[in-house]
């Protein structure tokens, strides 16, 4: 589709560390479980003030974590220190406190498999 031609300002690691810091601050505010669909709109919302793209084009946060990790789904899921739950056909997120260590750096999954894996 054209989109792994798009240039971003920022690199990976700066990618994941705004990401990391506006996630884990909006999910410290609503202490519940929060719906997917409204972290999504307070990401893009929050995540404005910075250029992540060299043209004047407004590209929103979702779209940059769509194009390098495939999904912000798939990037929450990537870490341990997120919890996704689905109720009632609606996916929610959660921060798990207990494994968030190091907010720089938060503890990665082992594997990348979807599945379960049984040895």
């Amino acid at each position: 589709m054209g989109h792994n031609k798009i240039k971003w300002n920022i690199n990976l690691e700066k990618g994941n560390e705004i990401a990391h810091s506006t996630i884990i601050e909006i999910l410290r505010e609503h202490n519940s479980p929060l719906a997917l669909n409204e972290l999504v709109f307070l990401l893009n919302s929050r995540a404005k003030c910075y250029k992540i793209h060299p043209n004047k084009k407004h590209n929103c946060f979702t779209k940059y974590l769509k194009v390098i990790h495939g999904g912000i789904v798939n990037f929450l899921d990537s870490f341990h220190i997120y919890g996704i739950l689905t109720k009632n056909n609606k996916i929610y997120v959660q921060l798990i406190e207990e494994f968030l260590e190091n907010e720089a750096s938060p503890l990665k999954r082992i594997t990348k498999d979807n599945e379960w894996v049984f040895v």
